[in-house]
């Protein structure tokens, strides 16, 4: 079904793929992000709705490790202090 699975379990190789997807896709919403006439809780919606979904699809079939916990928080954490959204 589009997941990229290892023999022993693993999937840090899906997860690595899908944080390169949703980092496009944040890339691609640059104009949202550098907006001053948009608020930041909108921007966090969209954020949500755009980024992160396509950044979660198909984590169901993960088997969540605490790197992988740790990689996925990272790139939120990057793409929301990141100079664009919450200005930190």
């Amino acid at each position: 079904m589009g997941s990229i699975v290892a023999e022993n379990g693993g999937t840090s190789r899906e997860v690595t793929v899908r944080i390169q997807k949703a980092r496009g896709i944040f890339s691609k919403l640059r104009k949202v992000w550098l907006s001053k006439s948009l608020r930041k809780d909108t921007k966090i919606r969209i954020f949500n709705a755009c980024v992160k979904s396509v950044l979660l699809y198909g984590c169901e079939t993960w088997l969540v490790t605490n790197e992988i916990q740790r990689k996925i928080q990272t790139f939120v954490n990057r793409c929301l202090r990141y100079n664009r959204i919450l200005r930190i």
